[in-house]
């Protein structure tokens, strides 16, 4: 609980940046790992360089914690991502029971369950193979099919170790911040045609974080079975207006940008994009075809805390305060005197 201290993997990343902001402000330490180390005044966060892929005995980097956050993954590299995603989370694991850490919540990813044969996912559906890349379970490039394996590789090794520890693994959709919201603008106009139809999957990063944190403090509570692996899907794929081009048009509507103003390609391109790329026969749903769960994870206590409609909200309001500043600027430019 508050005071106590709090190990966080991969601290610098999108996830982590936030996890350890609201740790501080929640009134815990932190033990933040990095592959380069950041100055920080605060005397409650203290930076740890590791290396998880390759470094052996881990029992220094969890001594004194009470909770692992483990946020660290390989997610470009294909080469790395077996040493890393699966054996540098089971050392991560063994280390912390070892060490007599309270709670662990491993972050896995919906790119465990591949392209379903249902479009309906939840944590009971069939997730990819492990031991071989069969080509077929998952509409995406390679390096994509070896990051799904080996996040699912790492929730295995976890369940191999726990035995004291209250565990979780949370599997979350496509996370973004206000400026991946935003971002789409940047996509190129073919991407933006053909992916406007689609169901986005977009989990807001704070709730990602507060969830996080949320599992781990049911940990500290001694909450759930000692042991136990509990693992929950974290989506809001049953949200209003969740494509691309819902946002879009909102997002034009509030800055006037035309790279948000596209004409919607229908889904059957879209499939055919997708089939001529992996050459996959469509007795498998693609990933914007596909619907994620949460309802596990409510039935445990969870609540959303702020939802992509508020993420969605900012990201207008960041929009709308560009445009502002933009016609300020184009104003005071016209009036300068010559």
């Amino acid at each position: 609980m508050p005071g106590e201290t709090i190990l966080v993997t991969g601290a610098t990343g999108r996830i982590g940046r936030f996890v350890v902001t609201d740790l501080l402000e929640r009134g815990y330490r932190v033990r933040a790992t990095t592959s380069r180390t950041p100055e920080s005044d605060d005397q409650r966060l203290e930076w740890r360089k590791v290396d998880l892929a390759s470094d052996g005995d881990l029992g220094w980097l969890v001594e004194g914690c009470s909770g692992v956050i483990h946020l660290a993954a390989e997610m470009g590299k294909k080469d790395r991502m077996r040493a890393l995603n699966e054996g540098g989370s089971g050392r991560l694991a063994r280390a912390a029971e070892d060490k007599g850490v309270k709670a662990f919540c491993y972050t896995s990813s919906i790119a465990v369950y591949g392209s379903g044969r249902s479009a309906e996912i939840s944590e009971s559906s069939p997730v990819l193979s492990i031991d071989r890349d069969v080509a077929s379970e998952y509409w995406a490039l390679d390096y994509v099919r070896e990051y799904g394996r080996t996040k699912l590789a790492g929730e295995r090794a976890l369940m191999r170790v726990a035995n004291q520890m209250r565990c979780v693994v949370l599997r979350p959709a496509v996370v973004v911040d206000i400026g991946q919201i935003i971002g789409v603008r940047d996509w190129s106009l073919f991407k933006r045609m053909l992916a406007s139809h689609r169901h986005s999957h977009h989990i807001y990063v704070g709730d990602v974080s507060d969830a996080l944190i949320w599992a781990i403090e049911q940990g500290l509570a001694g909450r759930g079975e000692a042991g136990q692996v509990d693992i929950y899907n974290l989506a809001e794929d049953d949200r209003d207006m969740p494509r691309h081009i819902d946002f879009m048009r909102k997002a034009f509507a509030a800055s006037g940008d035309r790279r948000y103003r596209v004409v919607s390609a229908p889904w059957l391109i879209d499939w055919l994009h997708d089939f001529l790329r992996f050459h996959t026969l469509p007795i498998r749903n693609p990933l914007w075809r596909m619907r994620f769960s949460s309802e596990r994870l409510k039935g445990a206590g969870y609540r959303l805390k702020f939802g992509m409609a508020k993420a969605e909200q900012l990201a207008l309001a960041r929009l709308a305060k560009e445009a502002r500043t933009g016609a300020q600027s184009d104003f005071a430019g016209q009036s300068r005197p010559v």
